[in-house]
């Protein structure tokens, strides 16, 4: 049976004289220790106790020295372990001694037994003394020590978790960077140090713990060459000048120095150590890292097993593990992958955006965590995340919808905004200049903000989503309800083409390709037809068919008429119709034979009740139409007084058609009696002057030159009513002036005579007036205006003799 080799030792102390000299020297060393390290190992084992400890300790005081435990590497690749302890006063009385005891680990050999380096913390195989012998023990194996032990240290892990993931992660940095800072960790006791060295020992992958080089104590931290550097708290950071990128600081208060950076790697394993989870630092490396580039620091593949165990992490630390999961996870035993999804669903805390994105590829496996609690709390955690989408990234969103399609969890509320975004990318990419959608039904009408998302992606969504294609096809669809229909359809015939156009009736109707017709009412028709016969009454429908067909041209009375009759009289006001065909009248050419029919139809199908002055303008302009073809009721000139006034101020084209059919009725060869006094009482500034327009056309004065009956008619006409108005009064003069007289001077005698023969029929004096009117000279001007206040009148006043307005 072989013995095991011994370990090459060495032990160093202030000793007597002897063949090596006295003072500080090595008094053992093994023969297997080559001499040329010796000086290297030398500057590795100093030791120099606290300023604040006594000067001359007492036996009992030199227990409270703090040990310094040390592993080093040198410059030949080889490590070294020492044990630094005070021992007070040396051979010749003077204080300051210490002994240490060194083992040294020849390149490319391990710790005996398979140990790491801070397992052999507080080891029963450190000597505090040389031998007697002069050589050191014989020593095949190093015992560990037992004071690190997983109890404890969890215990120190939670008491330091606000450090841990800070400390952590700049222990992956020493073997990541070359570069790397040392880490100066202060605390009052070594144990505490070596606890931290333990912590990340057991985190690391046991080959990188093996080379973890640290020191659990020393006086002077910058001119230690370890990894990790233990003094005590009043040599921390103001020794360092606290921003110097060669170290990192860690004590209670403060990390300073360079800083690295928490990584997710340390914050998950400074979970898994809260948890008091370490044997997972070991069992990680058997699953298949997600990143090679992590090397053993992947922080997915540590979430997974952690969150197997059900280890609670935070949004980070879910995302990672759900990814690994996605990737490596299938095929999993049942007590790994259950527990898995379990610990996901549940979450704890507001998930971020990426574990959202991580999340989505797992909904079907998430769908079957089904009888657990944590489903639910996963299904009220995505319906927040549902209600607040504005601004989140489309991805995110889609990722979104793909776990609430899983997991039957509405979208009502994120539909709508994605609609919205996507809408305004195709609008950017297939839409013409100025095109934009509007918001949703309810909110403000306002363009979308210009997107971020590439059209193509969305593009793409849409074929992937149903439910986001809909309420796209929905916002065009509301869009096309005030906008252009036919250009809103042109963008999904270019990003949807198969898009079924059934559920948006706006959208079919701009995707109807119809040629222009001469009868537009026709065209409108076969529009409404198209929308469907679920859709054909809504007003809605009704407007985008109107302004599909009308956009380019003006709606004429007599379409107007068309439309009014053939609709039902329930659609014509909701979908403003109504509106379009007042107007048409209103504003109708005061030629167009249409315009009173109109009005008239209006008014009879009107079923909210007009407002009062377009009622009374509408109400005038249907008069009109009745009192030119002779079937208005008698007394409507002073009906036509009476609208004027309730429909000021009335149109110019009415008021204009009002008054030029009043005075072609009263200027007919057999006017209506009485309505001449209406409008002599009237004064109507309007009428009158329509009267005076008409009765001074050439019309009239041809009339009045070949018919004396008629002449007469209008001489009797226009000499009566002096008295009724002012405004008659200058009218009827100016007729009888410069219409009449020029034209009976012009008659020869025999037709002068056939007008008096017929002024003799209806009795009195109107023959002698109409000759002493006629008669040459001033007497003949006077008469003219005398001739005015004589009473024989149609209007049925009385007579007043001429005698008696001369006397006057």
């Amino acid at each position: 049976m072989n013995r095991p080799t011994a370990l090459p030792q060495l032990h160093y102390t202030s000793a007597a004289p002897g063949p090596d000299g006295s003072g500080f020297r090595f008094t053992a060393v093994s023969e297997t220790v080559p001499a040329n390290l010796l000086r290297e190992i030398e500057q590795l084992v100093g030791y120099e106790p606290p300023p604040d400890a006594p000067s001359r300790p007492s036996r009992a005081e030199l227990n409270s020295f703090p040990v310094a435990f040390t592993h080093s590497t040198l410059s030949d690749g080889s490590r070294l372990l020492c044990h630094s302890v005070y021992t007070g006063a040396d051979y010749s009385g003077r204080y300051g001694n210490f002994h240490a005891h060194v083992v040294w680990l020849p390149n490319g050999s391990a710790v005996p037994g398979g140990l790491l380096p801070v397992e052999l913390w507080r080891s029963p195989s450190w000597s505090a003394a040389t031998p007697e012998s002069g050589r050191p023990d014989p020593l095949p194996e190093l015992l560990p020590g037992r004071s690190l032990d997983r109890n404890r240290l969890t215990a120190f892990a939670v008491a330091q978790s606000d450090r841990l993931p800070a400390f952590l992660a700049d222990v992956r940095a020493l073997f990541l960077t070359s570069d790397a800072p040392q880490l100066i960790v202060a605390e009052p006791e070594p144990h505490d140090i070596m606890q931290w060295v333990a912590l990340a020992s057991a985190a690391l992958p046991r080959e990188l713990a093996a080379r973890l080089t640290f020191t659990s104590y020393t006086r002077r931290p910058l001119q230690a060459t370890q990894q990790i550097v233990g003094i005590r708290p009043e040599a921390g950071a103001g020794q360092l000048g606290g921003s110097d990128h060669r170290y990192r600081v860690h004590d209670a208060d403060s990390t300073t120095g360079t800083t690295t950076g928490e990584h997710l790697w340390a914050a998950v394993a400074a979970r898994v150590w809260a948890s008091g989870l370490p044997h997972l630092f070991a069992a990680v490396q058997a699953l298949p890292a997600e990143r090679a580039a992590e090397g053993p620091f992947d922080p997915a593949r540590l979430a997974a097993i952690a969150t197997a165990e059900c280890v609670a992490l935070d949004s980070a630390g879910r995302a990672a593990a759900a990814r690994w999961a996605h990737r490596n996870g299938r095929g999993r035993e049942a007590d790994f992958w259950g527990p898995l999804l379990i610990t996901i669903a549940q979450g704890g805390g507001g998930r971020t955006p990426a574990e959202w994105l991580a999340l989505a590829p797992l909904a079907d496996q998430l769908a079957h965590v089904t009888g657990h609690p944590a489903l639910a709390t996963l299904k009220d955690d995505l319906r927040t995340a549902l209600a607040d989408v504005e601004g989140y990234p489309l991805d995110l969103v889609l990722a979104l919808l793909d776990l609430a399609d899983t997991l039957s969890v509405a979208t009502t509320e994120a539909l709508p905004v994605l609609a919205e975004r996507a809408t305004a990318a195709l609008l950017t990419k297939h839409g013409p200049p100025g095109t934009v959608a509007l918001r949703p039904q309810g909110t403000a009408s306002a363009p979308i903000d210009a997107p971020t998302e590439d059209p193509a992606a969305i593009t793409a969504a849409l074929g992937r989503y149903p439910s986001v294609r809909t309420a796209v096809l929905a916002t065009l669809d509301r869009a096309a309800e005030t906008g252009d229909p036919t250009a809103l359809a042109a963008v999904v015939r270019a990003a949807l083409p198969d898009a079924d156009l059934t559920p948006t009736p706006h959208l079919r109707l701009g995707a109807v390709h119809w040629r222009d017709s001469d009868d537009p009412v026709q065209v409108f028709h076969a529009l409404i037809a198209e929308a469907g016969p679920e859709h054909r009454g809504r007003p809605t429908i009704l407007r985008t068919a109107y302004r599909l067909v009308w956009r380019e041209r003006p709606l004429t009375p007599a379409h107007a008429r068309l439309l009014v009759n053939q609709l039902p009289p329930d659609w014509l006001d909701p979908s403003g119709i109504e509106e379009h065909a007042t107007r048409a009248a209103l504003t109708a050419a005061m030629s167009d034979p249409d315009a009173p029919q109109l009005a008239a139809d209006l008014l009879y199908y009107a079923i909210r009740p007009l407002e009062p002055r377009t009622r009374s303008a509408l109400s005038l302009l249907a008069l009109t139409g009745r009192i030119a073809d002779g079937t208005a009721a008698p007394g409507f000139t002073e009906q036509t007084v009476i609208l004027c006034r309730t429909a000021d101020p009335v149109e110019e084209t009415i008021a204009e058609r009002a008054g030029t059919v009043i005075a072609e009725r009263l200027l007919a060869s057999q006017p209506p009696q009485g309505e001449l006094e209406h409008l002599a009482r009237s004064g109507q500034p309007t009428l009158l002057t329509a009267y005076q327009n008409v009765a001074a056309s050439d019309t009239i004065r041809d009339r009045l030159r070949v018919s004396p009956q008629y002449l007469a008619t209008c001489f009797i006409h226009w000499n009566s009513g002096r008295s009724l108005n002012p405004s008659w009064e200058k009218t009827r003069t100016m007729l009888l002036t410069d219409v009449l007289r020029p034209i009976v001077r012009r008659l020869p005698p025999e037709a002068v005579a056939q007008i008096v023969s017929e002024l003799e029929r209806p009795g009195g004096r109107w023959a002698v007036d109409f000759q002493e009117w006629n008669r040459p000279g001033r007497i003949a001007r006077i008469g003219g205006r005398l001739l005015g206040r004589k009473a024989t009148d149609p209007t049925g006043h009385g007579t007043t003799p001429p005698g008696e307005e001369r006397r006057r």
